[in-house]
């Protein structure tokens, strides 16, 4: 019984140090596993603000990761990196409180009159995503970009176009608006091959000049507004003489326009009376024709009547003529005077002294030829 009992405790004890040497090696085995899990996996965010990169470390190429989010990746094979895509500024300025440096950092300007100008700059500028992976590969990591490229390029390339005004153009603010703008369309040639787009370059404050310059400047702008508010007087005068003149222009122009009323009204009463006019005299002359005619055709017709009357007169005329002028006359003009003779009554003594024969005459008519 003990001896069976002594066999069972070596049979455990063998037991035991077979199974412990075996648990020591799963230790070992998967604390190897997690080291090497721990060492090549990694997980990286990227916000909505950034754009992610992946650079794969064996063939160099990089994977852009324009999206938020967790990105898992190998750490053994592939590095990640992240940049900011949000619009960025630069402000460059005297004021040591503000701006990217702690120091003064405004930009002088040698003008090209030979003075200089101060101004402060502020630069609004952004990565183009498109071009991600090549702001990467020429920049590096990080906010590289925007120390090696925007701030060295916008001081040296704005003072140069600025540089090309004298002093006293740097108070116009359209002169140089212009010139910021030539620098800003250079900018963007030289910076888009590298993936920066300049969106904007101003001027927040006035320039500042040497304090003698600014006195003159001074002088010359209250020289300036005496002069403006002349010109506004005279402007106002102008202005005061131009409202008076559209006044009488008005009022003569009412005038003209009643004076052309009346003359119209009269011109209109005038053509209206010569029209009854000239419809009376068309009435009366058609009066007057229509009589005229009517009288014309009336004597038309009374000379042709007579002309017939007459010719017939005439023709029978001519043939009693006619007929008188033979014996057929001769024997009229006998019975006619037979016809006078025959109611005459002849008295007297008919004696001859002489056997000549002498003239009959008749001196005295008969009782019965006095009576008629």
């Amino acid at each position: 019984m003990n001896e069976q009992n002594n066999m069972r405790n070596i049979d455990l004890q063998a037991l035991e140090r077979i199974l412990g040497s075996s648990l020591i090696w799963v230790g070992i085995a998967f604390l190897t596993i997690m080291v090497f899990a721990f060492k090549t996996i990694r997980i990286e965010r990227v916000s909505g603000e950034e754009v992610g990169f992946l650079l794969n470390k064996i063939n160099g190429d990089i994977e852009v990761i324009n999206r938020s989010g967790s990105q898992i990746y190998n750490g053994l094979t592939k590095e990640f990196y992240v940049l900011d895509k949000t619009l960025q500024t630069i402000e460059m300025t005297a004021d040591t409180s503000r701006g990217d440096r702690k120091v003064k950092d405004d930009l002088k300007v040698k003008t090209k009159d030979g003075s200089d100008v101060y101004v402060d700059l502020k630069i609004q500028y952004r990565m183009n995503i498109d071009m991600a992976d090549e702001v990467i590969a020429t920049s590096g990591p990080l906010d590289n970009y925007k120390k090696k490229w925007a701030r060295d390029y916008v001081r040296a390339i704005t003072r140069t176009y600025l540089g090309e005004l004298i002093t006293e153009e740097f108070y116009d603010a359209s002169k140089r608006d212009g010139k910021l703008n030539l620098a800003q369309k250079e900018l963007n040639d030289r910076l888009g091959k590298f993936g920066i787009i300049i969106d904007s370059i101003a001027i927040p404050r006035r320039p500042r000049f040497y304090q003698a310059y600014e006195d003159m400047i001074k002088q010359k702008k209250l020289a300036d507004q005496a002069v403006l508010e002349e010109q506004s007087k005279a402007l106002a005068a102008k202005q005061k003489q131009l409202t008076l003149i559209v006044q009488e222009t008005n009022k003569k122009n009412v005038a003209v326009e009643q004076y052309e009323g009346i003359m119209t009204q009269k011109v209109i009463a005038a053509q209206a009376q010569a029209e009854k006019g000239r419809k009376a005299a068309d009435a009366y002359f058609q009066k007057v024709t229509i009589t005229a005619e009517a009288r014309l055709y009336e004597m038309q017709k009374n000379a042709t009547a007579t002309l017939a009357s007459k010719s017939a007169e005439a023709a029978g005329i001519m043939a009693l003529k006619k007929a008188l002028e033979g014996k057929g006359g001769r024997n009229m003009v006998k019975l006619e005077y037979a016809k006078k003779l025959k109611d005459i009554t002849i008295t007297g003594k008919p004696f001859t002294i002489d056997g000549s024969v002498e003239r009959f005459e008749h001196l005295k008519a008969g009782a019965a030829s006095q009576g008629r």
